[in-house]
């Protein structure tokens, strides 16, 4: 017979409670040490495509169209998983004994006394050690995808003023028939003609719409301005002396446009009297002439006139003491003038002591280009020099004269020489030389022509050349044109058509000769052309074109008054010359870009 041993009640639940508390410990009270496990996965992808695409074209108009697409996608994606798990034993004490979650499995005796939250007011146990642990799995996944595309295309056609308007060269005109133009020929004057030795001859009022040129009637004795409407195609001429001494183109005015919105001209007569006569406009309107009496100042007398401003004074050079340039100043824009200075001290050798000719910016410079004499009295050589910031310099900028002002001077071989007489160019000896135009262009740049006789073709009517000189910062170069031609009268050996440079474009030329300077074909004694010449290296050569041919007369002394790179106004007398005192011209001339 089989026995069931029967155990307590309280037996029973002691055994339950030890195998739970040797078997698993959900409260994890049985680890060790404090365990503390975080993990973190972030993943950060950004990809960013930039694309730029820049096209800049400089060209002649402003045009400027600008496109840009810019794409940008941004696409993030953050996943964070973050599971924390912590148990954590604390002392609290509250019954007389300890409170703690276990008594009797840790070798203690439970005694009287109350806890909180379940514990057991025990004594005599043996606690494991505290055991925190805290689990943190933290998993941050963060996807950025940038794209970004942009595409710009910009394209600029601006006018920067420096492109070239004759570059490369188009080629020659073909003319055909009698008295050929290449263009519409305008007459602006039909009795008018000029020396050139006072400048400006021809002004632009571009404000205005304007072209203001000055001549000397012949037959008659008046000095005359004619006010032409470009738009309009008409013009209207005013006499602002009609009691010169005689008829002489030495006595044409010289112009400038005046700070108050006017004119001015200045003129005098051919080295018979004292007197600068002047006039101004204003009002719709030329003032009376009026006249400066050079007294003792003027020597044997006067002759010419250039007008140019330094800041906001007037001044004109003039052939006077000892017949040498001096000046005259205005401080009212030439309503009224007073004596000035000496610019050069030169020895009179025959006739004059040199020949001017002046360019300026009517801002803060004055250039010039002189010779020693008159060709026929001695052998001349070029100079340039030019007057700026109170004193007078050389073409490297060297002061030569420390004061423009007053009555002291230089000679002026004390200048730069620009041409050596006795140089040879194209294969010729050249001597006697004389001035015919300059030009400073707003770059720096300073160019000149002029005419040499050929060495060893006697001395009434020599072999003559035009020239062409330039300046380019360092030194002066200089570059053979054509020939010349015969004299244009008896007493003066050296006159001859002339040239002109385009004070907008260092590229273009004009002159007048009776030889065809592509082939070189023509005579002495032939009529003189008009040909336009064009440079795409800076002077070393030029390329042709004419501008008039097969003409029954001649066509002589250019000019080209400043004006801008986009309109030009070419004017010369067309006619007959036989001398300075009796022609029979008139002021014609073409203008461009309309």
């Amino acid at each position: 017979m089989q026995h069931i041993t029967s155990f307590p009640l309280w037996l029973i639940v002691f055994l339950m409670a030890a195998v739970t508390a040797c078997g698993t410990d959900p409260s994890g009270e049985n680890s060790d040490t404090s365990d503390a496990d975080s993990d973190t996965d972030s993943d950060t992808d950004s990809d960013t495509d930039t694309d730029t695409d820049s096209d800049t074209d400089s060209d002649t108009d402003s045009d400027t169209d600008t496109d840009t697409d810019t794409d940008t996608d941004t696409d993030t994606d953050t996943d964070t998983d973050s599971d924390t798990d912590s148990d954590s034993d604390s002392d609290t004490s509250a019954c007389q004994y300890d409170c703690v979650p276990h008594c009797v499995s840790w070798g203690g005796t439970e005694m009287d006394g109350e806890c909180e939250d379940n514990q057991r007011c025990c004594d005599g146990y043996t606690a494991p050690d505290t055991d925190t642990d805290t689990d943190t799995d933290s998993d941050s996944d963060t996807d950025t995808d940038t794209d970004s595309d942009s595409d710009s295309d910009t394209d600029t056609d601006t006018d920067t003023g420096s492109e070239s308007l004759e570059c490369p060269f188009t080629g020659a005109a073909s003319p055909s028939g009698s008295n050929w133009v290449d263009g519409d020929m305008l007459t602006f004057n039909s009795n008018g003609g000029w020396c050139w030795y006072q400048d400006e001859r021809a002004i632009v009022d571009a404000e205005n719409n304007m072209l203001i040129i000055g001549s000397v009637t012949s037959p008659g004795a008046n000095a005359e301005v004619v006010h032409w409407d470009i738009a309009a195609g008409s013009g209207q001429k005013f006499t602002v002396d009609s009691n010169l001494p005689y008829t002489d183109d030495h006595d044409t005015p010289a112009l400038v446009k005046t700070k108050d919105g006017g004119y001015a001209a200045m003129w005098a007569g051919h080295k018979n009297d004292n007197l600068s006569r002047y006039a101004y406009f204003s009002g719709g309107s030329w003032s009376g002439r009026k006249d400066y009496n050079w007294g003792a100042n003027a020597g044997d007398g006067i002759t010419y006139a250039n007008v140019w401003y330094i800041g906001d004074t007037l001044y004109s050079y003039v052939r006077s003491t000892d017949t040498s340039p001096n000046y005259l100043y205005s401080n009212d824009n030439g309503k009224s003038w007073e004596f000035g200075g000496r610019l050069t001290s030169t020895p009179q050798v025959g006739y004059v002591a040199g020949y001017y000719k002046y360019w300026g910016n009517n801002e803060d410079r004055i250039d010039w280009l002189a010779t020693e004499a008159h060709p026929r009295d001695f052998d001349n050589s070029l100079y340039h020099g030019y007057i700026q910031d109170g004193k007078i310099h050389n073409s490297k900028g060297e002061v030569i004269d420390n004061d423009f002002t007053d009555r002291n001077a230089q000679q002026v071989t004390s200048y730069t020489q620009v041409f050596k007489t006795g140089t040879t160019v194209n294969g010729e000896r050249l001597e006697h030389l004389w001035n015919a135009d300059l030009v400073r262009y707003d770059d720096g740049t300073v160019a000149a022509i002029g005419t040499a006789r050929v060495s060893g073709t006697g001395s009434d009517d020599p072999q003559k050349r035009l020239l062409y000189f330039r300046f380019d910062g360092n030194e002066w170069k200089t570059t053979f044109l054509a020939k010349a031609g015969n004299k244009l009268y008896s007493s003066e050996q050296d006159y001859t058509g002339l040239g002109a440079l385009d004070p907008d474009n260092s590229e273009v030329i004009y002159i007048s000769t009776p030889y065809n300077p592509i082939t070189g074909d023509g005579a002495d004694n032939g009529k003189k052309e008009i040909w336009k010449g064009v440079t795409c290296d800076e002077g070393a050569t030029f390329e042709w074109t004419p501008i008039t041919a097969n003409s029954s007369m001649d066509n002589l002394r250019p000019i080209v008054p400043k004006w801008d790179k986009k309109h030009r106004a070419l004017l010369w007398l067309r006619g007959s010359y036989s001398s300075a005192q009796e022609y029979n011209f008139d002021v014609v001339g073409l203008i461009e870009g309309m």
